[in-house]
């Protein structure tokens, strides 16, 4: 069935409106709730929505970007989610997600609100697995989820919104391609308690991803992670992460074989209204090097850090619920043959709003080997 441009923004405004209307909370809005004591199948299932409309304005400063469609809005990462659980006893529960990233400047057809050179979808698979949880043998999950590096060390940082530039999960080919981020085809298994979970994972062969910058392609074969969570104290996470991950950089008559290692740690500090946290890591043939050919693509050897300092202003009015200012920063380095770094200084605030509404505002101070310029970033969002 053929949708046109009208019907797919009638669709996206009736979906984002009834949504919206469902979630003015600001958690997941609960469609359907287990019964205590079920009587049938049906009274055993669990629906779940929930979401986060965002637009989102950036600005280079000296005119480098001037005509950009970063400077007329655009969309900040848009998505839509979806859970529907079963619940066999007190002790398991069968488990299925959905989350779906739209681009609504390109939904909507608005084409100078969206980068009309990408190849990129105006729709986007963020997350789908399926899975079951039991207090007594753990959680299995299967699908595209989020990796066992990114939920035990780049999350703790993952707070700002000109950020991951420094961690595994936003310095690879692709997050979702090498395993990093919300990795394609994995498996992943936790268990543990409240204090400390472990946690692992498993990569199956991937499709070929083709690196629009270069004439190759890359292929992920398997890896595999391990990693932990563990509250010293109440305030106080430690989390780490280890990552092994076969990969190929295939070119037109030849390719070459690479052995992706990443190790990582976060600590977090939740004292009071303050927020703390630092991550790195170390990157083994994992960041691409600008200047690499086919058989020194990736920099043999990187590391990375980000922090952030934050505090919480508790107002909770008729409008204005926080205001959270903070600093925040990161440094990649990329060592050997392919020495250069990235340097960032973030000073920003967020102002959360009632019913679901917020306000991002950052000043990013840039220095790097490219001479990347400072900017401005803007986002506002309603989340559900």
């Amino acid at each position: 069935m053929n949708i046109g441009k009208g019907q797919r923004a009638l669709l996206v405004m009736t979906g984002s409106m009834a949504l919206a209307q469902a979630g003015a909370a600001r958690a997941e809005v609960t469609l359907l709730s287990p019964d205590e004591q079920p009587q049938g199948a049906l009274d055993r299932v669990e629906v779940q929505v929930g979401g986060s409309i965002r637009a989102q304005y950036f600005n280079e400063t000296g005119g480098t970007d001037d005509g950009s469609y970063k400077h007329r809005g655009y969309d900040g990462g848009t998505r839509f989610r979806l859970h529907v659980n079963y619940h066999v006893s007190d002790d398991l529960t069968l488990l299925s997600y959905g989350e779906l990233g739209v681009n609504t400047a390109k939904v909507m057809g608005w084409h100078d609100h969206y980068d009309r050179d990408s190849s990129d979808s105006a729709t986007t698979r963020r997350q789908v697995y399926f899975g079951f949880e039991s207090d007594h043998y753990g959680r299995l999950t299967a699908g595209k989820q989020n990796s066992v590096y990114y939920d035990t060390v780049g999350v703790s940082t993952d707070v700002w919104d000109y950020n991951q530039f420094a961690q595994a999960p936003g310095v690879g080919v692709d997050g979702s391609y090498d395993g990093s981020y919300r990795a394609r085809k994995s498996l992943r298994y936790s268990n543990g308690t409240e204090d400390f979970t472990v946690f692992a994972g498993w990569l199956f062969p991937d499709d070929d991803l083709h690196l629009d910058d270069r004439p190759y392609d890359y292929r992920r074969r398997t890896g595999a992670s391990i990693g932990f969570r563990w509250h010293l104290t109440d305030d106080l996470t430690l989390g780490g992460a280890y990552a092994n991950t076969s990969a190929e950089i295939k070119g037109e008559s030849d390719q070459q074989s690479f052995r992706q290692q990443l190790t990582g740690s976060s600590l977090t500090w939740t004292g009071g209204d303050w927020y703390l946290a630092m991550g790195a890591g170390y990157y083994e043939d994992f960041v691409p090097d600008p200047a690499g050919g086919l058989d020194d693509y990736f920099a043999s050897d990187a590391y990375g850090v980000e922090y952030i300092a934050r505090y919480t202003f508790q107002l909770d009015n008729d409008w204005v619920q926080s205001i959270k200012p903070f600093l925040a920063g990161d440094r990649l380095k990329r060592l050997g043959s392919a020495d250069s770094q990235t340097n960032h200084q973030v000073l920003g605030v967020t102002t959360q709003f009632n019913h679901g509404f917020r306000l991002d505002l950052e000043r990013i101070f840039a220095n790097t080997s490219d001479n990347e310029p400072d900017s401005v970033l803007a986002r506002l969002r309603y989340d559900f």
